[in-house]
């Protein structure tokens, strides 16, 4: 009898291609994070901590740092509260709202970085720059591209619990909306608030492009300080990503342990 003919290789050959091209770059970035050098061959030569112990004595680092915590978290809070109210009552009152909604959720995709810089720096510095904090600006502008994030977390969420049929058994019931959201709705809607904010504000602190446009010269955030680096102190800037990347990691397995916690079981 014949044997049976092996199976087809390919996929799985394409999978494993692709997936090394994705894992070298960041491999490579933390072989050079761990290095005393890597300029004499095509390996790198000596392991060191030093790099990594640097990060922490570095003062323009902590203050970069710090600014990214601060001003992402704040613009990531307004996310979560504007953007929450807005899903919340479209999910409760207007249907159409929710439609309306999830178009401006594609807007921040549809529209590059860059051009929101621009339009930003000839608004609110060419014209507005004497009155406004551009601090609260950009604030403001992370606010509203990171709405899809929390629209999306919270409509996944409200989906997963199959959040209609509780709507109108209360409102059958006599219970009114306020009364829903307070009781029923926001305490098994806390593990999704909490990981849109984790989101919302991970990807605030990542956020480069209009950073760098409006706030050169007046404040330094994490990400234009790596590209900074990268000419200054190469191995500086890649222990800072290294680090960055750990802490992205950690916030994502938190994210995913709050949004399977609690889940209903549905038949």
């Amino acid at each position: 009898m014949k044997p049976p003919a092996p199976p087809w290789r390919l996929p799985a050959l394409a999978f494993w291609a692709a997936a090394l091209v994705v894992l070298l770059p960041p491999l490579a970035v933390g072989a050079y994070a761990f290095s005393e050098r890597w300029d004499q061959g095509l390996l790198p030569q000596g392991a060191t901590l030093h790099w990594l112990a640097g990060l922490a004595g570095d003062e323009r680092v902590r203050a970069a740092a710090w600014n990214s915590v601060w001003i992402s978290g704040a613009a990531a809070l307004l996310a979560v509260l504007l953007g929450g109210a807005a899903s919340l009552a479209a999910h409760l009152a207007a249907p159409r709202l929710k439609r309306l909604l999830d178009g401006l959720a594609l807007l921040p995709y549809a529209i590059p970085p860059v051009v929101v810089a621009i339009g930003a720096l000839d608004l609110f510095v060419g014209r507005w720059g004497d009155v406004l904090d551009l601090r609260l600006v950009y604030a403001g502008l992370l606010a509203a591209l990171l709405f899809p994030l929390v629209h999306q977390t919270l409509s996944a969420a409200l989906q997963q619990l199959d959040a209609q049929p509780l709507i109108d058994a209360s409102r059958t019931l006599g219970a009114s909306d306020g009364l829903l959201l307070t009781r029923v709705l926001l305490p098994l809607l806390l593990p999704a608030f909490a990981a849109a904010g984790l989101l919302a504000w991970t990807t605030g602190a990542m956020e480069f492009a209009i950073a760098n446009l409006l706030l050169a010269g007046s404040l330094e955030l994490l990400q234009p300080l790596v590209n900074g680096l990268r000419g200054a102190n190469g191995h500086l800037a890649a222990a800072l990503i290294v680090v960055s990347l750990v802490l992205v990691t950690l916030i994502g397995a938190l994210v995913h342990l709050l949004t399977s916690w609690r889940t209903p079981a549905r038949s």
